[in-house]
């Protein structure tokens, strides 16, 4: 029996009843009130319990391991402007991306956004759920010049975000020859940028991001968006793959 991915959500809370038997308190809810069982090494287990979840555990923890890909190096997150873990995810972005929206021009996420990194060799399904453990959906936020000029501030400040679409260097705390889409930025037009809910709700300083002149959802999460491209990848008989391609470039006089 194969899972989808919509049901881990209902065995993670099969995992989280069976985790209240290693708490250190419980809570017994009768109307309106409550009663506390102290817990301890004591304790013993409630095998009717773990009878029960261990099936779903099983079948969870192998299709989370199942080998969906593989990487041709190590994809690390070192505090660079660009990095190869940063360039595969907005870029592996971008890609699904575009097969739902045909009107978009680049990526944006956050360094911090980011919390694993991909090992060289075999990359499973858990890999991804690591790097990506949130539940946030992707969106499509049309934005003025003037905000896609403080995007490019944001950047800038931050010394270079995972970016795709983009192009720019950095000079004595400034963004010039700034390309979106394969051209030259212009502040009088109007950009479609490719992020996910968390940033474009405003979440880690993008204030900048909360009114955009449309907001549009594809209905897709960002973690479902890394497994298929990396399903995609796998069946054309391709390596997950990233490059520092000098999309952000800080020059020092």
């Amino acid at each position: 029996m194969t899972l989808s991915l919509r049901q881990f959500g209902y065995l993670a809370w099969i995992a989280a009843i069976a985790f209240c038997a290693s708490c250190q308190r419980h809570l017994a809810v009768t109307k309106n009130e409550y009663k506390q069982y102290g817990i301890n090494a004591q304790t013993s287990e409630d095998s009717a319990i773990v009878n029960y979840y261990l099936p779903y555990k099983q079948k969870m923890q192998a299709e989370m391991g199942k080998v969906i890909g593989q990487t041709a190096e190590e994809l690390t997150k070192p505090a660079n402007p660009e990095t190869l873990m940063g360039n595969y995810f907005a870029d592996a972005l971008l890609t699904e991306g575009l097969k739902k929206d045909t009107t978009i021009q680049f990526t944006l996420s956050t360094k911090g956004g980011l919390r694993t990194t991909f090992p060289k060799g075999d990359i499973t399904v858990s890999h991804v759920f690591e790097l990506m453990p949130f539940e946030n959906e992707m969106v499509v936020l049309k934005l003025s010049g003037e905000k896609v000029q403080e995007v490019i501030n944001f950047i800038v400040k931050k010394d270079g975000e995972p970016i795709s679409g983009m192009h720019m260097k950095i000079r004595n705390g400034a963004a010039y020859d700034v390309t979106i889409a394969g051209q030259p930025f212009d502040k009088n037009k109007t950009y479609n940028l490719l992020t996910y809910d968390y940033l474009a709700d405003g979440g880690d300083e993008l204030e900048c991001l909360r009114n955009p002149l449309e907001r549009r959802e594809i209905n897709k999460k960002v973690r479902d968006a890394l497994l298929d491209n990396i399903n995609d990848l796998t069946r054309q008989g391709k390596k997950i793959t990233a490059q520092l391609d000098e999309r952000i470039v800080i020059v020092k006089d």
